[in-house]
């Protein structure tokens, strides 16, 4: 029992660090290619530089020498070209953000860790403000609607506008036998059993709808089913299946 004690949080530590790792090189990839790589890529490689790869950035770098000392933000060209009261870089654009140069310190601070099969491409700037995805959350005001008895939350406001709008109604609610079909399929991936439907159609409480939800996604099924769904959008897999199929061994965090 002690030993296990003393393994779980040094297991916890490494997914931790693991994961950080993973996060600061997400940031800071990001600002690369925002600001460095129009003028800093394979082909335009201006001052002999490209940010394209870790090799381009940390072992070749460009005229002036390496772009990234890992561990040495001091000693990073990187950091000396975008830092300071009068920053070099980016030539022709705004200078990074306080923010962002603290980003890239953390970064190669903390080893400048660059997986060796990554390379960068160039991102445009958003024209119209920040990425929506770092936008403050708000919450809009609820359309006016003309059926007022159809919506339920207030989603379904926005919804029946739209509808409206393009002089659509709504369609009518499913019966008992459909919905439960519907929502067991869209939760667990598998049909409801003959008794689940007998009783879901047999029960009349007024809640029975949100105790079918809550029983599916209490169900070990919903966590197999979404789970499935998700390590395949992120193409999770222990190796890189193509060309020589290399190892991918950080590939659980």
């Amino acid at each position: 029992m002690s030993a296990m004690a003393s393994i779980v949080p040094a297991l916890l530590a490494l997914l931790v660090s693991v994961t950080s790792r993973a996060d600061d090189f997400h940031h800071s990839r990001a600002i690369l290619e925002t600001h460095c790589l129009r003028c800093h890529n394979t082909n335009t490689h201006k001052g002999g530089l490209s940010l394209s790869t870790r090799a381009d950035a940390v072992d070749e770098g460009g005229e002036s020498g390496p772009s990234i000392a890992p561990g040495d933000p001091a000693a990073s060209l990187l950091i000396e070209r975008i830092a300071g009261e009068r920053p070099e870089m980016p030539k022709g654009g705004d200078p990074l953000s306080a923010e962002d140069v603290a980003t890239l310190r953390r970064w190669i601070e903390a080893g400048a860790n660059w997986p060796a099969d990554i390379t960068l491409a160039e991102r445009k700037p958003a024209e119209d403000g920040p990425w929506w995805s770092f936008q403050p959350l708000n919450q809009p005001p609820t359309p006016t609607v003309n059926n007022t008895e159809w919506p339920r939350t207030a989603i379904d406001y926005f919804i029946l506008s739209r509808l409206e709008e393009k002089g659509l109604s709504p369609t009518p609610e499913a019966d008992r036998r459909t919905l439960i079909r519907r929502l067991t399929f869209d939760l667990t991936g598998l049909p409801p059993a003959p008794e689940q439907i007998d009783a879901f159609v047999g029960d009349d409480r007024p809640d029975a709808y949100e105790r079918l939800v809550d029983r599916l996604l209490a169900s070990p099924a919903y966590g197999e089913r979404w789970a499935r769904h998700w390590l395949d959008v992120v193409h999770y897999a222990d190796t890189h299946g193509y060309d020589k199929d290399k190892r991918r061994d950080h590939a659980w965090p």
